[in-house]
């Protein structure tokens, strides 16, 4: 804020070009990186002398790398989830848990969403209560196989552009 009585003339600057000195630099890049630079050099109408720098800088490659990051991170933590529900119905049939517990009951009706679709592959071994359920470590593997692959296609579409040159255009302007 100005302290001063009146408002600045804002045609102070274009009565007095000698006074003011306005430099600008941008750059841009194919490796996606732009940057512009802003110093700016001049006298208010009160006197004063004021300096103003702004440099903005935006690069693409950060952004795709947290797109990548992202994708990793939520891919292979639904994948913990799963496989963590997964594996402690195999423990559970493994060890012939009670199946008129809440719990267990809840777990196998959660869980068989995600092995139905392997029941049949091969034949559970069932030995008393104890079931050896290898629908339940085909499933495993295969939505661990899916994760690696959904991580994989993220980094081969959110990969760093780079390339063998470097093209940089520049544009300044001075006014004095």
């Amino acid at each position: 804020m100005n302290n001063q009585p009146y408002p600045p003339d804002p045609t102070y600057r274009e009565r007095h070009p000698d006074i003011h000195n306005d430099q600008t630099i941008e750059t841009a890049s194919s490796d996606a990186t732009y940057a512009r630079k802003q110093h700016e050099n001049y006298v208010n109408p009160a006197g004063e002398h004021v300096e103003q720098q702004e440099e903005i800088v935006e690069n693409k490659n950060v952004s795709r790398a947290n797109a990548r990051y992202w994708i990793t991170t939520i891919t292979y933590f639904v994948l913990a989830v799963l496989e963590v529900v997964l594996f402690l119905r195999f423990l559970f049939r493994l060890l012939g848990a009670n199946q008129g517990n809440a719990f267990i009951m809840f777990l196998y009706d959660l869980s068989h969403v995600f092995v139905g679709a392997f029941n049949g592959i091969f034949n559970d071994q069932a030995l008393g209560r104890s079931v050896f359920e290898t629908s339940t470590l085909v499933a495993m593997l295969i939505y661990a196989l899916i994760a690696w692959g959904i991580v994989s296609l993220g980094r081969v579409v959110f990969a760093p552009r780079a390339s063998e040159y470097r093209n940089t255009v520049t544009t300044r302007r001075h006014d004095l």
